[in-house]
């Protein structure tokens, strides 16, 4: 029986795959830490016209990109390996990659999310700050001032409106933990993923009940 994890892996490669034969080319933001190390380790074993595929992270920590902590490391060591070794990186660091430079929509982002809510980068210490939640906000890579989350760094992030501005976007939900958060969220503001799923701009596929 398959699992989750290679369930959502080959649902990402077939919508890549269709958007290469539609486009010639596919974009795909992509999460850090521990939640989708199953799904990458799945995705770069795929088949799929990787060197045509660009892919991007929706946040990272300000951070070299040698040290552990790096989402920037994690993506290099275990995504872009194999098959997807010919796959296109864009480092959200860089100071060149600007949302003037993406191509959209993105075909997927694929999202993580927190116990204290919190997605991408866009942690509860940044909901006085609107231009990340509004839905309609330009769009925008923001740096924050201070550090953020555990472990504690200064954070790079895709506001709201710029990973919404996506096919697909796929949040992984993964223990039952973090659906108690999900479902707490729908009518609590204070919660960032609150923003994210009460929206109607695109459809948010939950990896523990879509898939």
């Amino acid at each position: 029986m398959e699992n989750i994890a290679f369930k959502i892996a080959k649902s990402i490669a077939s919508t890549l795959e269709e958007s290469v034969l539609k486009k010639g080319y596919a974009t795909f933001v992509v999460s850090g830490g521990n939640s989708p190390l199953e799904i990458f380790s799945h995705l770069n074993q795929m088949p799929i016209p990787w060197s045509k595929i660009t892919i991007i992270l929706g946040d990272d920590r300000m951070l070299d990109s040698g040290n552990s902590d790096s989402n920037d490391k994690l993506i290099r060591e275990n995504l872009i390996i194999n098959k997807a070794e010919s796959a296109k990186y864009l480092s959200l660091i860089d100071p060149l990659v600007t949302p003037s430079k993406l191509n959209f929509p993105f075909d997927i982002s694929l999202l993580g999310m927190g116990l204290d809510g919190h997605f991408a980068s866009l942690f509860p210490e940044l909901l006085a700050n609107l231009s990340l939640f509004k839905v309609d906000a330009p769009h925008e890579i923001y740096l924050s001032e201070n550090a953020l989350g555990h472990p504690s760094h200064k954070r790079i992030s895709m506001n709201l409106s710029m990973l919404l501005n996506s096919d697909r976007c796929i949040l992984l939900v993964s223990s039952e933990s973090k659906r108690a958060v999900l479902d707490q969220a729908i009518g609590d503001s204070r919660l960032p993923v609150h923003h994210l799923i009460n929206q109607n701009k695109v459809k948010i596929e939950f990896s523990d009940v879509d898939f």
